[in-house]
């Protein structure tokens, strides 16, 4: 990676669109709900993004960066699209969301530059990878057509495969799936090249990156022996040419016939996991391809009721209405106009969940207060086949209980994959 890649992509002109004005949303951006969610983070008044503090601090950023930064944000005077928004600053300048983010990455970078050249390779690994994920908050929510969204990206990207660059301990192998006349790269993390592993093919929501999800291998999927592939939903990443329809699994069951020719993981031992609309797509995989994925597990995810209460989706965050509208290719996101678009996505109205049971065993995880993913989507996942389950967490700390599940699910996935 070139040292200078940073300063040239941000040394361009200074007039691209701020994040929040991608997408025309009139009567949505009025609306607050002012709760704490365990998969999207915190919607707080003064904020156009959601804040995945908790998240971010999984992910391995120190939660001191993330206050020192948001501080920095907040007592910008530069001028903001909407000043009732912090995060709406104009231009890459102080105060606005990718200038102070990235620059907190950029910090990162050049230490792990400077450990890589005094021969320090599990230093200069680890601040590589803290770069990329800096860079990838730096994107976020990642929309497409966001100038500086998409160079925070790429450095996202290159200062990842760096950190892999300087650590042996875990591969990482660049897989090219064709698909639909291009091709679309997926990530395959692997315990050893040794030996042939059982593989998760893992996808979040629509408005993360493929990057973000090291720690889920790292912690849980590798000490089991799992390899892990990730991909990014339709609309993100590098993802972004397709756009997000109904047939939410489409790609994914591109990358699922593919397995047969990656020779490091074994196609008789593939399983899925999901999380927000991530979860939709591999549920409907698992339904769709029940002969070839030996189990599914669902984190939050997005399958029914979001989309078949209109109640329920217009409460939803200004953000994810932009997500949802910038995956599908629309120029505007307000609830009434976009819910017409989503209904399809429910997996209850395709005449799949509830109404048509597979073999494939699944796992739903999820808290009983969630909007996108009610404890009744949660029970009828759990109901798919007869070896299903649905683990509903009603306990505080929820981010906490969150991070137990997904050691269980790791076991679970162990054991079906073994069988």
């Amino acid at each position: 990676m070139s040292k200078n890649l940073s300063e040239v992509l941000f040394s361009q002109k200074n007039n691209a669109k701020e994040t929040s004005t991608l997408i025309a949303n009139s009567s949505s951006k009025k609306h607050q709900r002012l709760e704490q969610s365990m998969f999207d983070g915190q919607q707080s008044v003064g904020w156009y993004r959601l804040l995945k503090l908790l998240q971010w601090s999984w992910q391995g950023i120190d939660i001191i960066d993330c206050y020192e930064v948001m501080a920095k944000i907040s007592a910008s005077s530069n001028k903001r699209s909407d000043p009732n928004l912090l995060d709406t600053v104009v231009g890459f300048r102080s105060g606005n969301w990718n200038y102070e983010w990235s620059k907190k990455a950029m910090s990162y970078q050049k230490k792990a530059n400077q450990f890589m050249q005094a021969g320090e390779q599990q230093k200069a690994q680890q601040s590589f990878y803290l770069a990329s994920q800096l860079y990838s908050v730096a994107s976020y929510p990642h929309l497409k057509g966001d100038e500086y969204s998409i160079q925070a990206q790429t450095l996202a990207v290159s200062n990842y495969r760096q950190s892999f660059t300087q650590n042996n301990s875990t591969l990482l192998k660049e897989i090219q799936v064709p698909f639909q006349g291009k091709h679309v790269t997926t990530f395959l993390h692997l315990p050893n090249d040794d030996e042939i592993h059982p593989v998760v093919i893992v996808s979040a929501g629509i408005d993360s990156l493929q990057c973000d999800l090291l720690p889920l291998f790292e912690k849980y999927l590798k000490p089991a022996g799992i390899a892990m592939l990730t991909v990014d939903m339709p609309g993100v990443g590098f993802s972004n040419h397709l756009k997000l329809t109904q047939d939410t699994s489409h790609l994914h069951q591109a990358i699922l016939h593919y397995i047969d020719e990656i020779p490091w993981v074994d196609q008789s031992r593939v399983a899925l996991m999901g999380m927000r609309m991530g979860g939709n797509a591999l549920n409907r995989l698992g339904y769709v391809e029940p002969q070839r994925v030996k189990a599914v597990v669902s984190v939050g995810a997005a399958v029914a009721s979001i989309f078949d209460d209109v109640k329920r989706f217009n409460q939803l965050p200004v953000m994810t209405l932009d997500c949802l509208a910038n995956r599908m290719q629309l120029r505007q996101s307000d609830a009434s106009y976009l819910y017409q678009y989503c209904v399809p996505f429910s997996l209850v109205k395709q005449g799949l969940l509830g109404r048509k049971k597979v073999k494939t065993p699944c796992l739903s995880i999820g808290h009983s207060g969630d909007l996108m993913c009610s404890e009744q989507d949660l029970k009828l996942m759990g109901r798919i086949s007869y070896e299903s389950e649905a683990k509903i967490i009603d306990k505080a700390p929820i981010f906490d209980s969150y991070l137990i599940t997904l050691e269980y699910s790791a076991q679970w996935l162990a054991k079906h994959l073994q069988e």
